[in-house]
């Protein structure tokens, strides 16, 4: 399994993870804004393979904002957390906070995860986590190999996602942290910010910060 990171550095988009095994897996979409450069460099990096899937952490417009242009240029199908979905082939604005972020989400079909999916890119196999709390239906994707965490927005390399949001939970948040906790993670891929090596340190401390520790 080897992991790119397509777009570092930008400014508005959620950080966009090309998954290559024997299958292709593109995690999170970014807002759009940037979706020509994004396309271009998955392209390059697909080598003319074709990109399998899309999944989406959750439903926030930095991550689901750009999918329709995705699924449009590769036909790929999306997947999301089921708890997440509804609101992203709605694109239900209160929850997705595209006014928020000056766009707007185009309606699209999405394929409901379930807590304990597995995803199988080969090799490799991505399970999925419901990580419910920054919304209601967030996702974490784990590889058992190389103990690797697509974290989204519940946890970064320092900090935690915000739980103020339509949906968002600071309790929900703490008892994913809690269930995260539980697993050993290496390398933490999170939706903003870098990427890390001692993902078991950047969960406790997230869990301290959410004052979860006791």
């Amino acid at each position: 399994m080897v992991v790119h990171q397509i777009n570092p550095g930008a400014s508005s988009d959620s950080n966009i993870y090309l998954v290559i095994g024997s299958r292709t897996v593109l995690i999170d979409a970014g807002t759009g804004n940037e979706s020509e450069e994004n396309i271009a460099k998955i392209r390059s990096v697909l080598n003319e393979r074709n990109l399998d899937m899309i999944v989406l952490t959750h439903f926030h417009f930095d991550h689901v904002g750009g999918l329709r242009d995705v699924m449009d240029e590769f036909g790929s199908e999306a997947f999301a957390g089921a708890g997440d979905a509804p609101y992203i082939m709605s694109g239900d604005p209160a929850y997705t906070l595209s006014e928020l972020f000056g766009g707007r989400t185009r309606s699209v079909e999405v394929t409901e995860l379930m807590d304990g999916d597995t995803i199988d890119i080969g090799e490799h196999r991505l399970r999925v986590i419901n990580t419910p709390g920054h919304t209601c239906g967030g996702i974490c994707l784990y590889d058992e190999i190389t103990h690797s965490l697509f974290s989204g927005d519940t946890v970064f390399g320092y900090g935690v996602g915000r739980t103020d949001f339509v949906s968002g939970s600071a309790k929900e948040l703490t008892l994913s942290l809690k269930k995260l906790s539980g697993i050993d993670v290496k390398t933490l891929y999170p939706g903003h910010m870098d990427i890390v090596s001692d993902g078991n340190r950047a969960i406790r401390d997230g869990l301290i910060m959410m004052g979860g520790m006791n």
